[in-house]
């Protein structure tokens, strides 16, 4: 279930639900609850900015994740759970790590792992966006980082952030929201011994526009390629992917248009000749027909497919 028009600020799910809606949120993921009652399970999950914050029961059950960015719109970002209620661990590279009450752990969910819910849990994850944390902080993701409460304030500040967010969750505007996001990443780099000293690292929001345009690039085939698929892929909130293209004076949708244009310029100054390669062009680069490909075009070079074809070849 979904609330607001917020571009997907709120949602939730129980029951057979709560395993679907796992997989669209955090990736290629697959749950397990054997002999566990699945129907105890529930999810409320929201933006913060270039954050997802998500509150999880659930009775016990096992969380494997390999291959988890295997499609183009799963989300690619770093994740952390703190375990608010019940008993877990994490396996992966290798490395066992329990999970107790009022502890974290913060991983890398491209590498293989297994996540055991051994009890009945309540678990608070927060997936922050990978450019966010310097590439140091990311390659010593290697192994899971754990912190417990009781012996790591920066520890305990996080966990009541995130605990009195996700209370409050539905009385904060988009603004708060987003500042909330960022006060989590700033907690979160420095746990893990990475500040945020000035020039340390690019522009967040920079390095996010690089990352969507190699995205992007490799995608562009795809005519179902938008802006909430890259979103999701990026681990951040379509608002993040528009503010990263801010500088470019275009939405994300008209980049996408204009390299597909572009890309499609270029191949038809090769082409051979014959009629039939306009299309095959035109479908290649994901637009959904031919007559779709040439309004677009001539809009863009006042001139039509076959005239920009026939002028190459001259």
């Amino acid at each position: 279930m979904r609330f607001s028009a917020d571009h997907r600020a709120i949602e939730t799910a129980r029951g057979q639900e709560f395993a679907g809606l796992a997989r669209t949120l955090f990736g290629n993921v697959k749950l397990d609850f054997t002999a566990a009652d699945e129907e105890k399970s529930s999810m409320l999950s929201a933006m913060l900015g270039a954050c997802r914050l998500t509150r999880l029961e659930a009775d016990r059950h096992m969380v494997f994740g390999e291959r988890v960015t295997a499609r183009p719109d799963d989300p690619d970002a770093i994740k952390l759970i703190l375990q608010a209620e019940g008993s877990a661990s994490i396996t992966q590279g290798g490395l066992h790590a329990p999970i107790s009450t009022d502890a974290l752990v913060i991983y890398d969910p491209r590498r293989p792992y297994v996540l055991t819910n051994s009890t009945p849990v309540r678990q608070l994850l927060l997936q922050l966006p990978r450019q966010a944390l310097p590439q140091a902080a990311v390659e010593r993701l290697a192994a899971p980082f754990t912190a417990h409460a009781e012996y790591d304030g920066m520890c305990g500040i996080l966990l009541s952030l995130m605990e009195t967010t996700m209370h409050e969750i539905g009385h904060l505007d988009e603004a708060r929201r987003s500042s909330v996001g960022q006060t989590m990443i700033d907690l979160v780099r420095t746990m893990i011994g990475e500040g945020r000293p000035e020039g340390l690292v690019a522009n967040p929001l920079d390095l996010l526009l690089a990352r969507i345009k190699d995205f992007i690039a490799g995608n562009i085939a795809r005519p179902d390629l938008t802006v909430a698929m890259i979103a999701r892929r990026m681990g951040c909130s379509v608002r993040y992917v528009y503010r990263a293209f801010e500088t470019e004076r275009l939405t994300p949708s008209e980049y996408i248009w204009d390299l597909r244009l572009q890309q499609a310029a270029a191949r038809l100054r090769k082409a051979a000749g014959h009629s039939g390669e306009i299309s095959e062009i035109a479908f290649a680069l994901g637009f959904s027909s031919s007559a779709h490909f040439s309004r677009a075009f001539r809009a863009r070079y006042a001139v039509s497919p076959s005239q920009w074809r026939k002028a190459a070849l001259l």
